[in-house]
């Protein structure tokens, strides 16, 4: 079951699709191919959003923390804001620090409408969102023919990334959904417990650029059991940069078939697992929120949500070893990450 509502802001149209199935609700919006909120129970089978959202619509045409929505031609940071394909140096848009590429800047998926298509299925409903980049529009080379499908079912949501492109290009894909698992944002996520499938996390640069693939044994990116937010994230408020975590995890075992992340709410008692075609996930903590308002009357401060950004490694095609990104032109870009919400037995 779908319901489509449309609002106008700026003179523009902006599309609200709301899909229901059992145990969940998601709202989507055409613009960004953006998720506006996941309701999901808690042990008391109380439904309510377990994403950060703004208060206002107008807050994500900027959207300057890419709230809930669609990343690409890239993800993360390119380092200098430039990169080399087929020997030609590509230089994109330098929206970091005025010295690197962040999440493809303006060229960003999260500013652009999506076409979009909803179908019912026995068990599922599928919101299809497909936009179509053009080269002459782009610092990122190629035109591109790009569609992101949602399929919301029984207490899970899928999302299958694809692409094609009419020349070698950089392309790499991820969703930028900040979860709080306390429901109607409650609560920071100090109190959640994490778990990663990782051994290794690759370090960032003075310009918070990943450059080095190191172990997490002994760090505070150590996330191989199960452990809790508030120690890790008062430690690296302190002691790193970034005011938190913001960086990529080189998962150990590849392959949609394997849980790589494991969050939980010990209050709620909710708890997400995700699972990822990707070789890779940013994990990210809010540690710069941009002060506008948020739902239900919450302050807006930082570590009121973390992000899994599954993906390629970032800025892997400046680093050796690592996979770079390139799509060819006569291959298809494809793969899937899955959240599924369930109630926690501990």
């Amino acid at each position: 079951m779908h319901l489509i509502n449309k609002y106008k802001v700026r003179n523009k149209e902006f599309t609200f699709i709301e899909v229901n199935q059992k145990d969940i609700k998601v709202t989507f919006m055409d613009y960004g191919a953006t998720i506006m909120s996941i309701f999901v129970p808690d042990e008391s089978g109380v439904m309510e959003n377990i994403l950060l959202a703004y208060n206002d619509l107008e807050s994500y045409i900027e959207n300057e923390m890419y709230l809930n929505a669609t990343i690409g031609p890239n993800s993360g940071r390119i380092k200098d804001a430039k990169y080399v394909i087929n020997d030609n140096e590509i230089n994109v848009e330098k929206n970091f620090l005025e010295s690197e590429n962040l999440h493809s800047g303006s060229d960003c998926f999260a500013f652009k409408f999506f076409s979009y298509e909803v179908k019912e299925l026995k068990d599922s409903t599928k919101v299809i969102f497909e936009y179509h980049k053009k080269e002459s529009e782009s610092s990122f080379p190629g035109n591109q023919e790009i569609k992101i499908t949602y399929t919301v079912s029984s207490t899970q949501l899928l999302i299958e990334f694809e692409g094609t492109t009419d020349k070698d290009a950089l392309l790499n894909i991820t969703n930028h959904a900040y979860f709080n698992l306390s429901g109607n944002i409650k609560d920071k996520i100090l109190s959640h417990s994490l778990q990663v499938n990782s051994s290794n996390y690759i370090e960032l640069d003075d310009k918070f650029v990943p450059y080095k693939v190191s172990p997490v044994n002994e760090t505070i990116f150590d996330f191989k059991k199960e452990r809790d937010f508030k120690e890790t994230l008062n430690e690296a408020v302190y002691n790193i940069p970034t005011l938190g975590v913001d960086h990529p995890f080189i998962l150990d075992d590849v392959g949609f078939e394997y849980k790589q992340i494991i969050l939980k709410d010990p209050i709620s008692k909710r708890e997400l697992e995700v699972y990822t075609s990707y070789p890779c996930i940013v994990v990210y903590t809010h540690n710069y929120p941009d002060m506008k308002d948020l739902l239900f009357g919450r302050e807006h401060v930082k570590h009121l949500g973390i992000c899994f950004e599954t993906q390629n490694e970032p800025n892997g095609i400046n680093i050796k070893g690592l996979n770079n990104s390139i799509l060819k032109s006569d291959e298809k870009y494809y793969h899937k990450t899955l959240y599924r919400f369930k109630i926690s037995k501990k």
